[in-house]
């Protein structure tokens, strides 16, 4: 299926509300929720091609950024929804940082419903080009009334992210089940960076993560005890690395997908392994 598309620049038409006018940077993740370090960036599925092209590296000064919402839009992530998620990732990144041992699980107070909206707001942000995808519209419906419900077949599932890469794609299909070809598939699209991954999927649960949209039907102003798995941890490129276990059926916004590692460390490896990006804590 193919959606009208419309390239921007300074001036253009805003992911969110889709009014026509200056376009603001949108940072994923926002402001407060890492540092802004300078980084290199390039194409997720470049990361994984064997004769990796150096000079295919992007800069930015500040942190992944795209030009793609107008400063109302901004504005209102960054009152209504940006504080929520940025504390979420703060909360978890001092447990992840300690020196003192921790349990399986820590249970992280947060705003369930305001988390969930903060991360699908950046995610419709995090598209270069505009497009009526099913997941763009249901987000767009939803986004600027806080207490408007979320949709039921939207779902977040979140894990440990223990690495300092940036991984964000959009629109692609995975098996619904890994190493299970025959169980059918589903729709995915994913943000890392550490400490923590979210996969959003029309499913109904992802190989055992942690479901957040579970949660969702709390106002937006109950702040609830959210358990997140301090154990598992996955290698940097799971679970959108194509293995024995996993293929990909990707859209023209996937090929736009990016990987974003702080300038100091980026790895001129010429495969991927799973030591690819080192764990936040040994920078």
């Amino acid at each position: 299926m193919r959606y009208e598309k419309k390239k921007r620049g300074k001036v253009g038409t805003c992911n969110l509300c889709l009014n026509n006018g200056p376009l603001s940077w949108d940072h994923v993740p926002p402001k407060g929720g890492i540092e802004l370090t300078p980084v290199q960036m390039e194409r997720i599925f470049d990361v994984f091609a064997i004769n990796r092209d150096k000079k295919a590296l992007k800069e930015s000064q500040n942190g992944v950024k795209f030009r793609t919402i107008c400063s109302t839009c901004n504005s209102f992530l960054g009152t209504n929804y940006d504080p929520v998620l940025n504390k979420f990732a703060q909360d978890i990144g001092m447990f992840v940082n300690s020196v003192i041992g921790f349990p399986e699980y820590i249970n992280i107070k947060t705003k369930p419903k305001l988390l969930i909206k903060a991360i699908l707001a950046h995610l419709v942000a995090s598209k270069k080009e505009v497009d009526g995808t099913v997941l763009d519209r249901q987000i767009r419906n939803i986004i600027f009334d806080i207490e408007a419900p979320i949709p039921d077949s939207i779902n977040i599932f979140y894990w440990l992210y223990h690495y300092n890469t940036t991984v964000i794609m959009r629109d692609f299909s995975m098996p619904a089940k890994r190493g299970h070809f025959g169980n059918g598939s589903g729709i995915f699209n994913l943000i890392k960076y550490f400490p923590i991954g979210y996969l959003i999927s029309d499913l109904t649960e992802y190989e055992g993560l942690d479901n957040l949209t579970k949660f969702k039907n709390f106002r937006s102003d109950s702040e609830i005890e959210i358990p997140v798995n301090l154990r598992r941890v996955e290698h940097p490129y799971w679970p959108e690395l194509v293995d024995d276990g996993n293929f990909l059926l990707t859209s023209s916004a996937t090929q736009s997908g990016i990987s974003a590692t702080p300038r100091r460390k980026i790895s001129t490896n010429r495969t991927v392994t799973v030591s690819r990006g080192k764990p936040q804590n040994e920078r």
